[in-house]
């Protein structure tokens, strides 16, 4: 078992300034309203869209790089929201998507150099099972996760303090976040058509809202089923062990 040293306490404490400013800011600045508020999304939508449409061809470049670092201690909805408004169904699909793997991808790494060497110790001795199923069955772990709508900000560092292969992670990362960002940037897209044109109730009786919000219904099934498919090989520990 690796031996813990000053050096990875020193990260975790780093880690976790950071996390303290991130909350500071997102809990008690005017900024941070652009994530907490309706009203605040809107205007981060704005401000992201006259970027974008000030960059010209490399609007979505300069999308996916603001999209990718803010999600490193932020919230990605008020981001995904913009991508759709901005870029539509389908181009907004594609930016979201690798605006979330890029800033994953990020996060992984940084969770591997502050918190790597702290959580291996106690990983070894506390959930060896947990380890060892990261190690093993890297792709499956993240893959259900992220289908199970876990938390991004926090699976995104906790497995860079697992001994998982960063490509088991992108590979999980990429295709279990595939239908949940499909979803949701189409219906925000497919919305924001509707409104443009909007004039009775019935306008949102169409085919564009109705398919997606029945997908994403029945997309919190799927887990479930996928499990039973797995005949209980699932995240559970074996039994006997912690």
């Amino acid at each position: 078992m690796r031996k813990r040293t000053g050096r990875d306490y020193l990260k975790l404490v780093a880690f976790l300034l950071l996390v303290a400013a991130a909350a500071y800011f997102l809990l008690l600045t005017p900024a941070g309203a652009m994530f907490r508020t309706h009203e605040g999304r809107k205007a981060l939508v704005g401000k992201l869209d006259i970027l974008v449409q000030a960059a010209g061809p490399l609007g979505p470049v300069v999308f996916v790089l603001i999209y990718s670092v803010g999600i490193l201690l932020l919230p990605a909805t008020p981001f995904a929201i913009a991508g759709a408004v901005i870029f539509g169904k389908f181009h907004g699909m594609l930016y979201n998507l690798a605006a979330d793997t890029l800033g994953a991808s990020i996060s992984f790494y940084l969770g591997r150099y502050f918190l790597h060497g702290v959580a291996r110790g106690f990983l070894e001795t506390r959930m060896p099972w947990l380890d060892r199923k990261a190690t093993e069955e890297g792709f499956s772990v993240i893959f259900y996760l992220r289908i199970f709508w876990f938390p991004f900000i926090v699976l995104n560092y906790a497995a860079g303090a697992t001994r998982i292969r960063f490509r088991d992670y992108l590979l999980g990362t990429v295709l279990g976040m595939l239908p949940p960002v499909f979803l949701f940037t189409y219906f925000v897209g497919a919305m924001r058509d509707v409104l443009a044109t909007y004039r009775r109730p019935a306008d949102l009786l169409t085919f564009d809202l109705l398919v997606p919000v029945l997908l994403l219904v029945l997309s919190f099934f799927l887990p479930t089923l996928l499990k039973r498919l797995r005949k209980g090989r699932g995240l559970l520990p074996p039994a006997g062990e912690p």
